[in-house]
């Protein structure tokens, strides 16, 4: 009697320490990062200690003894790390310590985060989760392996649980429970409030169920139990519902598998997220142990359902989302991978499907575990593998590839400026006055006669589009005067025109990229277009302002453009004026425009595929215009270089060899000129 009153003595003594020590634990036993004692309180050798923290916790059901060891409390309070549940940590602001343990019970104070004042806010921590009372546990039966049970709720359940392929062990150690209870169907069995339905008066009550009960667990205490009837109906099982929670948010099911406290690893190599309770059954039944279903379904909030457990889920590496294929099931799949970003691999399922628990029925647990393992990211045009292009490597290895297209003009020009059908951003500059919207016209002209590209004009340089249109119509022709042609005669070329151009008229509208791009796009979906031309940039309008330069806005723009452009495989002709030349060493002459000296920002040179100038040569024994080609992004098919090109009167350019060839030409020695119509017509 003495020895027992002597224990029970030392026992209250024990109890009544303000704190403990790691030296108060002599018999501990090491498990990977923790270790596992036997508990002051209540003596089972459930109590795991983090050896990184000094927390400790209970996990013997009914005990809850925790706290911290006093070894730790010399550290700095802002020092503690944030998976220590604890509002203390690097991350939480000065007003958020200053409010920790006031206001809302618990130690919440306006926690709302994701919003509103940071100053306001502490996130919610494990501990914030009360435990199911003891009335509401009372009335769960733990579902047993007892061979030889006569009880209805425990047949009931098992039955449920063998027709959908999870193992009575399975069950055991995952502590299902079983009773009767009251659930609510509602419409297709999603309602679980009990909300009156006027069409079935059964459901504003609810009635009572055989049902199983998903009891969930934090820090090994029950916080919370869904639960779901398993009677036989017409159809199958039924499908009502209810559940019971002292705390909201509920919090997902079965993430007490991570906790730190629990596992070995220091970080969870791979955890599944799955819609409901029964999927987390279905992949324990083959044999995952890291897994978790929603709070709330495909209906969850996921910033508040997951906000107390954000240091846990940052310790795994991987999470596999296994989402139903329903409209919800998706959608909640999109969330998921928002709300975790890049670690996330995805499941496919196999047609007839609904979720992972029906593969489980219909195909078993082996194929289950192939959908798990061959789990991958979604795919991305953002990365690109070798594997992904190997039939395209291949066709260039063998020269099998888009070899360009001659623009019309000649050799010379094709040596240095030969374009793909790829797409991009090509840059096109040169002095005032110094012909750049005359040859772009030609240019165009020729892409279209010649290779059959159909173009899209934004000309701001060009208010009056009929005379544009016209001026086309004359270099198709090559003549200056078209007035002895006939209506008749000059309708094919018309008619050419309207199949292969298209002019675009900001007029109700800011010419800015975004609604640029929305209008090409107007005339990308309605024929297959290959350039777009802005003349100039000078008219467009950029988003410039305290911290936005205007160095960063053509950066923008040129980045959006030439993006666009590649996506759709156009290319996006802009016209760019060059900044104020200097004078050289005290010449009247300018110095050359290059890649650099186009206003606003050196981004032009960065950007651009192809970037050429215009300059108009005027002498008296010579007259030409030179094309410089100051940039080629790709030059497997041309070269950075010069051309020169002599004007007809019609606004047709002819390449020539060299200034000493257009000085000959200019004495009367004739050279050849491109003057045959570029549509079949007879000349009259």
């Amino acid at each position: 009697m003495l020895n027992y009153e002597l224990q029970t003595i030392n026992y209250e003594y024990r109890m009544m320490k303000p704190f403990y020590y790691l030296s108060d634990f002599p018999e501990r036993r090491n498990v990977g990062k923790n270790f596992v004692a036997e508990c002051p309180k209540c003596g089972k050798k459930h109590l795991s200690i983090s050896r990184e923290t000094g927390l400790y916790h209970c996990f013997y059901a009914g005990c809850d003894f925790h706290g911290r060891l006093k070894d730790f409390w010399e550290e700095r309070r802002d020092t503690v790390r944030s998976d220590a549940g604890h509002p203390y940590s690097a991350g939480a602001s000065p007003a958020a310590k200053r409010s920790f343990g006031k206001g809302e019970p618990g130690g919440m104070a306006s926690a709302s985060v994701g919003g509103g004042n940071a100053a306001f806010e502490v996130s919610m921590i494990p501990e914030d989760y009360k435990r199911l009372s003891p009335e509401i546990i009372s009335k769960i039966k733990p579902l047993t392996d007892e061979p030889e049970t006569s009880d209805p709720e425990q047949l009931a359940a098992r039955r449920y649980l063998a027709d959908m392929g999870i193992s009575l062990k399975t069950a055991v150690d995952a502590r299902i429970g079983c009773l009767m209870h009251r659930c609510f169907g509602g419409k297709d069995g999603k309602s679980g409030k009990g909300e009156k339905d006027e069409k079935d008066e059964k459901n504003a009550v609810g009635m009572m169920y055989h049902c199983i009960a998903y009891v969930n667990y934090i820090n090994g205490q029950p916080v919370n139990v869904k639960y779901r009837s398993c009677d036989v109906s017409a159809s199958g099982y039924t499908k009502c519902w209810s559940q019971e929670s002292p705390t909201t948010p509920c919090p997902p099911y079965n993430i007490d598998c991570i906790n730190p406290l629990r596992i070995a690893e220091e970080n969870v190599p791979r955890l599944i997220v799955t819609e409901g309770e029964r999927d987390v059954l279905t992949l324990h039944e083959a044999g995952y142990p890291y897994v978790i279903s929603v709070p709330n379904g495909a209906a969850s909030d996921l910033s508040k359902g997951f906000e107390a457990f954000r240091p846990w889920l940052d310790r795994v590496r991987e999470l596999v989302i296994c989402g139903d294929c329903d409209l919800p099931g998706r959608t909640l799949v999109k969330h998921l991978a928002d709300y975790f970003g890049t670690r996330c691999l995805f499941t496919v399922l196999p047609g007839g499907c609904k979720d992972i628990s029906d593969v489980l029925v219909m195909y078993g647990a082996g194929v289950v575990r192939e959908i798990i393992d061959s789990a991958c990211p979604h795919h991305t045009s953002d990365i690109i593998t070798v594997s992904e292009r190997a039939d395209e490597i291949m066709n260039v290895l063998s020269g099998n590839y888009d070899h360009g297209y001659d623009v019309g003009y000649g050799p010379l020009t094709d040596h240095v400026f030969h374009p793909t059908d790829q797409g991009g951003l090509i840059i096109a500059t040169g002095k005032p006055n110094s012909g750049k919207t005359d040859f772009l016209n030609d240019l165009t002209c020729r892409l279209m006669a010649k290779t059959g590209r159909y173009v899209c004009y934004l000309s701001f340089e060009v208010p009056d589009k009929n005379k544009h249109m016209a001026n086309l119509i004359r270099l198709m022709l090559g003549k200056v005067n078209t007035a002895a042609y006939t209506r008749e005669q000059l309708q094919p070329i018309v008619s050419f025109l309207d199949g292969h151009m298209a002019h675009l008229d900001l007029h109700e509208v800011s010419p800015t990229p975004a609604n640029i791009i929305e209008r090409a796009e107007r005339v990308k979906r309605a024929v297959p277009l290959k350039y777009l031309i802005i003349d100039p940039y000078l008219f467009m309008e950029v988003e410039t302002g305290r911290y936005n330069t205007e160095t960063q806005a053509i950066k923008a723009m040129l980045t959006q453009m030439q993006a666009w452009g590649r996506t759709n495989g156009i290319w996006v002709i802009i016209v760019a004026h060059p900044r104020s030349l200097k004078k050289l060493n005290g010449k009247n002459e300018l110095e050359e425009i290059d890649m650099y000296t186009i206003s606003g920002s050196a981004n032009w040179a960065n950007l651009a595929d192809f970037i050429f100038s215009i300059s108009r040569i005027e002498q008296p024994d010579r007259s030409y215009t030179r094309l410089d080609m100051l940039k080629v992004r790709d030059q497997d098919l041309c070269r950075t270089g010069s051309v020169l090109f002599v004007r007809q009167p019609c606004g047709r350019y002819d390449e020539r060899e060299s200034e000493e060839q257009i000085m000959t030409e200019m004495q009367g020695k004739v050279l050849d000129k491109d003057r045959l119509p570029w549509v079949g017509l007879t000349t009259p």
